[in-house]
């Protein structure tokens, strides 16, 4: 996984973000390669940093939800967040849901390797709503 390569440089940011910044609360989509290994990451960190939580964000509300089931909450996770307020077209959610999570954070910690795709579409996105964007993946920019 081309992702383990920059396991240090991960590491690095989210332990600045805890110690420097005052960053408790982190959160994740759990979708990609990236979005699991900074999940899994941030589950190990707990036992150093017991204060910081990770939120799975849910682009879907889980199909099989229903009056008798139960979301199973994958174990990197505290809890999860649902943030569209309105319903979108199914191949708009994702896109939705990371513009609703760039507006709700303070910095963006990014691991984006092409100029195409849904994380480069938030990226995108939170350049122009002016937040920090920390890349994990060196000479990367917008």
């Amino acid at each position: 996984m081309i992702v383990e390569q920059y396991r240090e440089k991960l590491l690095d940011i989210i332990i600045d973000l805890i110690e420097n910044k005052n960053v408790i609360q982190f959160y994740s989509g759990f979708r990609g390669d990236f979005d699991f290994y900074c999940s899994s990451l941030m589950y190990e960190l707990k036992a150093k940093y017991p204060q910081i939580k990770n939120t799975l964000v849910l682009s879907y509300i889980p199909e099989s939800l229903n009056e008798d089931s139960v979301f199973t909450l994958p174990k990197y996770f505290d809890d999860s967040i649902y943030l569209l307020e309105r319903s979108v077209p199914k191949r708009l959610a994702i896109i939705e849901t990371n513009k609703c999570l760039v507006n709700k954070v303070d910095y963006i910690v990014a691991g984006v390797v092409a100029h195409f795709g849904g994380a480069y579409m938030a990226c995108e996105y939170a350049y122009k709503q002016k937040k920090p964007i920390i890349s994990v993946i060196d000479g990367w920019s917008i």
